[in-house]
């Protein structure tokens, strides 16, 4: 049974946690929630599935863009929560283990998608 929910943990708190909208060998794209964001290092992305073990942790990268999607037409602390925004991130230098892995990650998120 092919896995569908795959998902993105951003920073080494887990700062931006979100479902991946696109994925490739050289970085993700992946929509959030926004929040209050601390002081995290946001050098690294965990990639993980929902219902199968698969986990890709701390693979370097450096966001490319952060921008809001769905921002509320008036402002408050309060809907500051509500505002949806997609993040894009290259990956860094990552090792032959990990790169092996991101490609078995691709495999399985295109399983079940091609006729």
């Amino acid at each position: 049974m092919p896995v569908k929910n795959s998902f993105a943990a951003l920073g080494c708190n887990y700062s931006k946690v979100g479902k991946i909208k696109d994925v490739g060998l050289s970085g993700l794209s992946f929509e959030y929630m926004a929040g209050e964001n601390g002081d995290d290092d946001l050098t690294c992305v965990d990639i993980f599935m929902s219902g199968s073990v698969f986990h890709l942790s701390k693979v370097p990268c450096r966001i490319v863009y952060d921008k809001g999607i769905h921002v509320p037409c008036f402002s408050s602390k309060y809907v500051k929560a509500l505002t949806t925004k997609r993040c894009g991130v290259k990956f860094g230098t990552i090792n032959l283990k990990d790169f092996v892995r991101l490609e078995l990650f691709l495999i399985l998120r295109t399983i079940g998608k091609v006729s």
